[in-house]
């Protein structure tokens, strides 16, 4: 189900009628300003200050003990919590809006709020059944309004939930009732939401011309009128339709527009509402602490002032003996005062304290949630471009253009990477794993990789080992090669039309321990003097009219803190116009060569056989672009769309291995897994996900996976871990 159809938008509340004889038209007038104040916020994404609104209108609503507008101020708070995906939070308002909207007999409330629980159990828990439950009773009390405009959304989201759930049958009354319904009030989102669902109940019977009809219909419609949402969902589905009816061509032009415009509604809706989120963050965390800054002056200039009055007394007290006694009594009083003044304080302190350290969190996981959605369409960018790279008879101009959008599609997928680096980094969650390492190979292979940058720069890579150098070593490799890519990336950058030395030399050696020192060196810019000190530091960077190139000034500050963790230090020599070195040292072991010989460092032993490889992902462009890629390597492979679906097809059919996505709908890939390891222990199954391995790794061996691979896949990666589990 897709987010961005299923929400309900907040129709402007200051058309709704007043009510409550018991409150006077004051009252009423000031509680709708309120409402209405909160609804207009809302609606331009100003969602902290809507929030705002909307608790005085609850704490108001609750004083005055009017119910009716204890609904409307939940139902508005739980619209926001729903935009700001805090479906916990949307729930709790949603169902106090329910509570009161029942109390106070609203049904156009009620059914808002079923409508608003029903969204939140589809796009928040995905329990698609307990959403059909909350859309029916909303459709019910819809039957009963005088306003078949109201009726429209649950009957249009009932229908939409059983496509889903790919329950067609029971999808059909309620798609021409739908129809019937968007003719009448001549609702253009409407038009487009039918028209597609047509379109897939069409496909679903295996009418592909009138569904090509459909989605034609709709999406004329949506281009007529700049649709971009309603774009986006409706080639996503042609698309499909075309993979079905073999017009792989056809499939692909619409997946590429399914892209743009999916790209543009990320530019249009999504990253807006994560930009107000971040500036409503960061101003309510300015505010608390400008609060606690004025509290603390006032406290101190309040010190200040009673240590005055208790001075004067003291000298009063001298002066006049016969009110020292007095005096000293008042002294005794103001200081309590003061005291308990202070307790007070110390209070606020506290919650303030708890507060900022929430704020922290929710900030953690906001970045954490972002990341994760944008390496989804990255997939799709990366994936795509790679395939087309692989055909031979390709125009070098297309080519050319193409690896400069894969370049793009890597530079971000490194940038998000990095950020999550930084996170995991800071909290202690990255761990050294050592294992058996070429280091020629290796070294060869990052070279290989910046080749495409140096070409576009005109510069020269070499690599320089040291002939006594051992050919295997034990080494974290992971770590070893974002420390040497960030240095190798930071030379590309500042350097044109020269030279790059990567060089590992011999610093000492003792029987099976050898010191390797490791040397990047350019000829290009160079670093200032006055810059040296702080180019380790997050976020930092040259001034941009002195280099100018982009970057996140993070990747010195990852090579600071991984070799940190590795025993070593970062150093540096530069002179500014002359080049610059890195270079540090690391301790490692040397591993017995003939020992080395057994193990498959080179990938080489992967002689193939005919198998046959069960997919399971729900995401159409990932389908398409993983099939591709294993046709490539030379594997057959099914395509289901869900964790059931998977759990299905291994009890009627025996798969040599599995590629399991974790985020699917109706059943997720960690249960799927659990039901299948059931009765098969023997099939490998690999986990395909977006998010952070660390994160989710432990979890995924508990539940019976053998192994974890990151997307987007490419070509090696994937080839290599599907080799691994087959031998």
């Amino acid at each position: 189900m897709r987010t961005y159809v299923l929400i309900f938008s907040v129709v402007a509340l200051s058309y709704l009628s007043y009510g409550q004889n018991t409150m006077t038209e004051t009252h009423n007038d000031s509680l709708q300003s309120l409402i209405d104040q909160s609804s207009d916020l809302s609606y331009e994404y100003k969602i902290k200050e809507s929030l705002d609104y909307a608790i005085k209108a609850v704490n108001y609503a609750h004083e005055l003990n009017n119910n009716y507008y204890k609904g409307q101020a939940y139902y508005l708070m739980a619209y926001n919590y729903e935009v700001l995906v805090d479906f916990k939070n949307a729930e709790t308002c949603y169902r106090k809006s329910l509570h009161f909207g029942e109390i106070s007999k609203d049904t156009l409330l009620i059914l808002r709020s079923n409508n608003g629980l029903g969204n939140v159990y589809s796009d928040g828990y995905k329990d698609l059944k307990t959403s059909l439950i909350f859309y029916d009773k909303a459709k019910e009390l819809g039957k009963n309004l005088e306003d078949s405009y109201e009726y429209m959304t649950p009957v249009i989201n009932l229908a939409w939930t059983y496509i889903d759930i790919e329950q067609f049958e029971e999808a059909l009354p309620f798609i021409e009732e739908a129809h019937q319904l968007v003719v009448e009030h001549r609702e253009l989102q409407g038009y487009c939401e039918v028209f597609y669902l047509k379109g897939k109940y069409a496909m679903y019977k295996g009418n592909f011309v009138e569904a090509g009809d459909f989605f034609e219909e709709a999406i004329d419609i949506a281009e007529k009128h700049d649709m971009i949402l309603e774009l986006s969902y409706l080639y996503e589905g042609r698309a499909e339709l075309n993979e079905k009816r073999g017009n792989i061509n056809e499939a692909y032009q619409d997946i590429k527009k399914y892209q743009e415009f999916t790209n543009k509604l990320y530019d249009k809706e999504k990253l807006k509402q994560i930009e107000i989120a971040r500036v409503s963050f960061s101003v309510d965390e300015y505010k608390r602490e400008l609060e606690i800054a004025n509290k603390e002056k006032d406290y101190q200039a309040s010190i200040a002032k009673n240590n005055k009055t208790i001075t004067f007394i003291s000298i009063a007290g001298l002066i006049f003996v016969l009110g020292t006694a007095f005096f000293f009594y008042m002294g005794y009083r103001s200081k309590k005062k003061l005291n308990n003044v202070l307790r007070e304080k110390n209070t606020q302190l506290e919650v303030a304290k708890t507060e900022a350290e929430k704020l922290t969190t929710v900030k953690s996981q906001f970045i954490s949630t972002v990341s994760h959605e944008l390496r989804t369409p990255l997939y799709g960018v990366v994936g795509i471009t790679s395939l087309l790279l692989e055909e031979k008879d390709m125009p070098e101009k297309h080519k050319k253009l193409l690896n400069s959008l894969k370049f793009s599609g890597d530079y971000l997928l490194d940038l998000i990477n990095k950020v999550l680096k930084i996170g995991k980094i800071e909290s202690n969650k990255e761990k050294l794993t050592k294992t058996p390492t070429d280091l020629a190979q290796l070294s060869q292979n990052l070279l290989h990789s910046f080749e495409y940058q140096a070409k576009n720069k005109n510069n020269k890579l070499v690599l320089d080992i040291q002939k006594e150098v051992p050919k295997i070593v034990s080494v974290d490799s992971l770590k070893l090669s974002e420390v040497l890519i960030n240095l190798i990336g930071n030379s590309t950058k500042f350097t044109e039309n020269g030279t790059i030395w990567l060089r590992i030399k011999i610093v000492s050696i003792d029987k099976d321990q050898i010191k390797i020192r490791y040397e990047v060196e350019d000829n290009g810019l160079g670093i200032p003097k006055d810059k040296q000190e702080f180019v380790f530091e997050k976020f930092s960077q040259l001034g941009r009219e002195v280099n100018k190139s982009e970057g996140t000034g993070l990747g010195l500050s990852i090579v600071k803190n991984l070799l940190e963790m590795m025993d070593s230090q970062i150093h540096l020599d530069s002179k500014e116009g002359r080049g610059t070195r890195f270079y540090f040292d690391l301790d490692v072991e040397i591993v017995d060569e003939k020992q080395a010989e057994k193990l498959d460092l080179n990938g080489e032993d992967t002689a193939q056989t005919f198998k046959k490889i069960l997919v399971a992902e729900d995401n159409k462009i990932n389908q398409i672009v993983t099939k591709n890629l294993l046709d490539i390597i030379g594997y057959s492979c099914t395509i289901v769309e869900n964790g059931f679906n998977a759990l299905q097809m291994v009890k009627k059919e025996d798969f040599d291995l599995i590629l399991m996505d974790l985020n699917m709908p109706y059943l997720d890939g960690m249960e799927a897994t659990k039901r299948i390891r059931e009765f098969n222990t023997q099939t490998p199954i690999i986990a395909l996900t977006a998010s952070e391995l660390s994160e989710v790794k432990s979890e995924c061996l508990e539940a019976g996976m053998n192994d974890i691979i990151n997307k987007p896949l490419n070509k090696d990666d994937l080839k290599d871990i599907i080799a691994k589990n087959l031998m």
